[in-house]
């Protein structure tokens, strides 16, 4: 049977009403005969008992990294055992498995760990049994069984990573929005939902502040050849494909980075807008000032130029690759994202 890795972030396993929904797309995917690997992140969100910012709150600013990976993990492990018994409880055969059970090895780096190996007998021999494995994201062990995390979005990395190691048909995150957007509805209303998106242009979305999915997962799936499909879990839509080699001219879609700062650039900085002067774009609370990031394929600096037009008085503008960079007024980045998207959308 083919494999199919699904993920659930923390708002879509909150409450046994929004479980039954995750459980909804596993009892189809199972009705068409598929073996399923659940990834699941920690329950809810900043103030919800498990989830991780919530565990974050609970050691001092100055602990030991080792500890706080430790702690964090914690959040997983209880999402996974209440996932699977939910599963259970709708007469879905299911099994909770650790990063350790898993056979998910990392690196050492505590906060920020990659994967760089899965034993994937455990997972298979579940998956033989006709069971749902259900997957904790976000986290690995060394080869010390020093307990990691991967860093913010690591369980989107998660279900890539085991997706490609497991040679999975395609890969699901699922989440609260239908799709990717041109760019954030919350911004620009009447925004459209892509079908299909290539995967590097979905890295450079991802890279500079469009949310839905993290750029570390994005970057693992270049590394792969299964379909990723990034969709709601509150409908059956197939939200948006992300694809290998699907380039086109023109246009594709725009993010927002808010409260920013751009300063010259060092080597630490990893958000680097290149030029004769390579500038750096780093999170600044309380700047006052955004970063609008418009994706475009196959055109060259004139023609990005021409077809970002006049821009308002009080912004800059940086062509770096694929992409145009406008610094604006955080006031301003709303309006300023909408005449965009009449421009080369509408």
């Amino acid at each position: 049977m083919d494999t199919v890795v699904v993920k659930f972030g923390g708002t879509s396993l909150a409450s046994q009403e929004l479980r039954k929904e995750a459980i909804s797309h596993i009892s189809s995917l199972k009705g068409e005969g598929k073996n399923v690997i659940a990834v699941v992140s920690a329950m809810g969100r900043k103030g919800a008992p498990y989830a991780t910012d919530t565990l974050i709150s609970l050691l001092s600013k100055n602990c030991d990294p080792a500890t706080l990976d430790l702690l964090m993990s914690c959040g997983e492990v209880i999402s996974a055992c209440v996932f699977a018994d939910s599963l259970i409880r709708e007469g879905i055969e299911a099994v909770p498995l650790s990063s350790l059970q898993a056979g998910i090895v990392t690196d050492g780096v505590f906060g920020s760990a990659d994967i760089f190996d899965i034993d994937t007998k455990r997972m298979k021999m579940e998956l033989y049994d006709n069971k749902v494995v259900v997957v904790t994201g976000f986290q690995g062990v060394t080869v010390r069984n020093d307990i990691t995390t991967l860093g913010r979005g690591g369980s989107d990395t998660s279900a890539v990573v085991i997706g490609g190691f497991m040679n999975a048909e395609s890969v699901h995150i699922f989440t609260d929005v239908p799709g990717i957007a041109v760019i954030d509805p919350r911004l620009v209303p009447k925004a459209k939902y892509l079908e299909q998106i290539d995967v590097d242009y979905m890295y450079e979305l991802a890279r500079w502040g469009a949310g839905v999915i993290h750029p570390r997962a994005v970057a693992a799936a270049r590394n792969y050849d299964f379909d990723l499909f990034v969709r709601s879990t509150f409908d059956k839509g197939q939200g948006t494909r992300i694809i290998k080699d699907y380039k086109i001219k023109g246009p594709v879609a725009m993010a927002v980075m808010k409260a920013c700062a751009i300063f010259d650039a060092v080597k630490t900085d990893k958000l680097i807008i290149e030029g004769e002067k390579k500038k750096a774009v780093r999170p600044l609370p309380d700047s006052g000032y955004s970063l609008l990031t418009v994706v475009f394929g196959k055109y060259g600096k004139e023609e990005i130029r021409e077809a970002i037009g006049a821009l308002p008085a009080g912004t800059e503008l940086f062509l770096n690759g694929l992409c145009a960079h406008i610094f604006v007024e955080a006031g301003k980045v709303e309006s300023l994202a909408n005449d965009l998207y009449e421009r080369l959308f509408g």
